[in-house]
């Protein structure tokens, strides 16, 4: 009897936690509203700032409701262990302690191999083409520094990320014990300021937006990193592979929003320099 009464309150707590479903691209036109996942704290694409949710990617997303002339109900996910883990949790599949599932996430891979891997996901719309940069003071390493100056100088990245992993392994391991480990860019850029590091490293959209006005004391270059299967990468948006036909409006939304110049001016609002997507991908999807 108890056993069942268990059995009992599980499911009933199993349906209780169970996710709201993503809805077609007609069920939100007649709802009159769109979720749009977006990272939480991910500076400068979508974060807090005095309680408001702002940022690049949150723009975007109003602009998507906007011109799909309905309301938008935004979604801060919180990253999971993967880029995989946060689609199944956000776009195809829902939380397993429940919550929302969004109807489209913004700041995916847009990538052939990546899409083939998560084949209950359609991704389209390339909206930002991200690379790994170099930002550094030249009072304390010159104004073109070798890599090789990190043997003695240090620089910042934030933890388990791209960067981190190139100058970490870079160079047989030799700049290893010269990388300091911050949460973000910003607390790395603020090192940076004080004279802890030399220099910071990550995507270069993250550095400008960290650096901010402090931009005028420091050199910023792309950083060439042979060592990884690709230095750029270009990002796009996603919505569940049963919901094509949205995927499609929106990403014929983002294609315009970037022939428009729209996109630029959101990005350099908030302290970045817009680098587009190649011309024949826009509006195109990854698969």
């Amino acid at each position: 009897m108890r056993t069942t009464i268990i059995i009992c309150v599980f499911w009933a707590l199993a349906g209780l936690l169970k996710p709201a479903s993503a809805l077609t691209f007609d069920e939100i036109q007649e709802k009159g509203e769109i979720i749009v996942a977006v990272y939480k704290d991910f500076f400068p694409y979508s974060y807090r700032k005095d309680g408001k949710a702002v940022g690049i990617d949150v723009d975007i997303a109003k602009h998507i409701a906007d011109r799909l002339g309905v309301k938008l109900d935004l979604f801060e996910l919180t990253a999971d262990e993967t880029v995989d883990d946060d689609l199944r949790n956000a776009v195809w599949k829902g939380h397993y302690l429940g919550g929302p599932i969004a109807d489209v996430m913004l700041h995916v891979p847009y990538d052939k191999a990546f899409s083939l891997r998560n084949n209950l996901v359609f991704f389209f719309g390339a909206y930002l083409n991200e690379r790994i940069g170099l930002v550094w003071n030249p009072l304390q390493i010159g104004n073109l520094p070798a890599l090789d100056v990190f043997r003695d100088k240090r620089v910042g990245v934030e933890l388990d990320t791209l960067a981190d992993f190139f100058l970490t392994s870079t160079m047989g391991g030799a700049l290893r014990e010269n990388v300091v480990h911050f949460p973000d860019l910003r607390a790395a850029a603020k090192a940076m300021a004080e004279g802890e590091v030399a220099a910071i490293s990550g995507p270069m959209g993250q550095l400008e937006a960290a650096v901010g006005d402090r931009s005028n004391r420091y050199k910023m270059t792309e950083l060439r990193t042979p060592q990884l299967t690709r230095g750029q990468w270009l990002i796009g948006a996603a919505v569940k592979h049963t919901y094509r036909q949205l995927g499609y409006a929106v990403g014929d939304i983002l294609a315009e929003l970037v022939n428009d110049g729209t996109l630029k001016e959101i990005c350099e609002r908030h302290g970045v320099t817009y680098m587009p997507p190649p011309k024949e991908l826009l509006g195109a999807t990854a698969q």
